[in-house]
């Protein structure tokens, strides 16, 4: 018997994202903060929901597998690689990342970077809200991605912390 909501406890950062709910001002959502709070359940089985009633069909990736082929992928000619996780959040209109800051570097044929700041470039490019949840404070991406990243994520989304105790 599932007893979800029997054990359901309403936090007070999920008032900011309700909140952001009723106007998102064209951006995303960055959830972060400490672990157990609920930040993964909202932004894949939330923010998921409510883009397809959108008509919007999105998946979220796991930042561990941006170097992984996409489910769709297809077999390539020698030499080709298959479309990755990377690939397609840098095409679609809702990069959905869970667990930023656990992701390795990206090696695209020997050239490393990380695959993070490749999405905010894109997505700032082409005026694309940012979803993601990570576990890292404001200055740990800082140290992790840089000034110009952190600085995107404060223009294409809207930044919701969690504090407190696990709930797990």
């Amino acid at each position: 018997m599932d007893t979800t909501f029997d054990n359901y406890q309403h936090l007070p950062e999920y008032d900011e994202v309700i909140d952001w709910m009723t106007d998102t001002k064209d951006q995303g959502l960055l959830l972060m903060g400490d672990c157990g709070r609920g930040k993964s359940i909202i932004i894949s089985g939330v923010i998921p929901v409510l883009l397809r009633l959108k008509n919007r069909w999105i998946r979220v990736v796991h930042s561990q597998e941006l170097t992984k082929p996409t489910p769709s992928a297809q077999v390539y000619y020698y030499g080709q690689r298959p479309e990755t996780n990377l690939d397609y959040l840098l095409k679609t209109p809702f990069p959905i990342i869970d667990e930023l800051g656990v992701e390795s570097l990206v090696n695209d044929y020997g050239e490393k970077s990380e695959g993070f700041n490749l999405i905010m470039n894109a997505a700032e490019r082409y005026h694309r809200p940012i979803f993601a949840t990570t576990n890292l404070t404001k200055k740990e991406l800082l140290e992790r991605y840089g000034e110009r990243t952190l600085d995107r994520l404060g223009h294409l989304c809207r930044i919701v912390e969690f504090k407190g105790e696990s709930l797990r």
